[in-house]
């Protein structure tokens, strides 16, 4: 609970939010009979309270919904509007910086506004929609009761991803096993055998069993003070999850996956729309400074004149 209450002050001291950031700065204050507090005679509002109070996730608003959870709550927008009275003395609001950021929010806003109206509200999965996916798909929501595994421990990130490189382009595993690894099973091309689920240490046992298919390789896992790659050899099949456990994550992933086609068109037809041009030639990397090693195949390209328009392909 102690990290919770503390967590509460950082929500509202830097939430991202300029219209609540900024309340209470008129020139002619007047104390609101309606005000739950102060700060140099300029009041918070129990209307703006309360619109704090609405930007908490539900779990959270329980606990803060109760006579000392609204007391901390006060408390840290005190604190955070002293911090924009200072930040105002002090000019923070005419800076560079500042108004580049605002500018550069505003954008995100723009956009993030656009998208929720254009492309969220029209992706919807019905239930029918999401157990046709399972029917289809169940073995990919087959827990394996057993796996055999192999794997490569390395003592650094930077060695882990080095051989991880070297994995992906073919280099076999139990070669690399043999010449990289410091477990003690190196020897034996890092073969350690058939485990259970959760029968190893968490950060090995989500590796190993996130692993899609046999012979399949995880991304490099940091398992204590050491991280492992670890390959899946053979899989002994489990009993399959029932939809009502995956359905959340079917629907969730057939909505990303929606979404995104949904994105992709309308950007697609946002660009017929539009006259585009691309002058590649002014970027930084295509510059004499940024070149100085560029290859002859390309020095031809540089000679092209430098407001050349390269028109975007539809």
């Amino acid at each position: 609970m102690k990290k919770m209450k503390g967590s509460i002050l950082l929500i509202s001291l830097f939430s991202i939010v300029i219209s609540s950031g900024l309340y209470g700065c008129s020139k002619k204050p007047s104390v609101s009979p309606k005000a739950v507090a102060t700060v140099n005679g300029k009041p918070i509002t129990a209307a703006m309270f309360k619109q704090e109070m609405s930007k908490f996730p539900p779990s959270l608003r329980n606990y803060l919904e109760t006579p000392s959870g609204e007391k901390r709550l006060l408390k840290s927008l005190v604190d955070r509007q002293i911090l924009v009275n200072e930040a105002l003395k002090k000019g923070v609001n005419k800076s560079k910086s500042y108004k580049t950021q605002i500018a550069d929010f505003k954008k995100g806003l723009l956009v993030q506004i656009l998208l929720h109206k254009e492309v969220a509200q029209k992706v919807k999965i019905s239930d029918a929609e999401a157990k046709a996916y399972y029917k289809k798909n169940y073995l990919s929501f087959n827990m394996p009761s057993k796996i055999n595994v192999s794997y490569i421990q390395l003592n650094s990130p930077e060695q882990a991803e080095s051989v991880y490189k070297m994995l992906k382009s073919g280099k076999p595993f139990a070669l690399a096993a043999k010449k990289y690894s410091t477990a003690p099973n190196a020897k034996k091309g890092g073969v350690l055998g058939w485990i259970k689920f959760q029968e190893t240490t968490p950060a090995f046992n989500n590796a190993a069993f996130g692993i899609s298919k046999v012979g399949g390789i995880s991304k490099i896992a940091k398992v204590g003070s050491h991280f492992d790659i670890i390959k899946l050899n053979k899989a002994v099949a489990g009993k399959p999850k029932p939809f009502s456990a995956v359905k959340d994550q079917i629907i969730g992933m057939m909505k990303q996956k929606k979404a995104s086609k949904i994105l992709k068109a309308f950007v697609r037809n946002l660009r017929t729309k539009s006259k585009i041009k691309y002058f590649y030639n002014n970027l930084p990397a295509a510059s004499p400074q940024g070149n100085a090693s560029v290859s002859a195949q390309n020095a031809g390209a540089q000679k092209e004149p430098a407001q050349k328009a390269q028109v975007a392909k539809k």
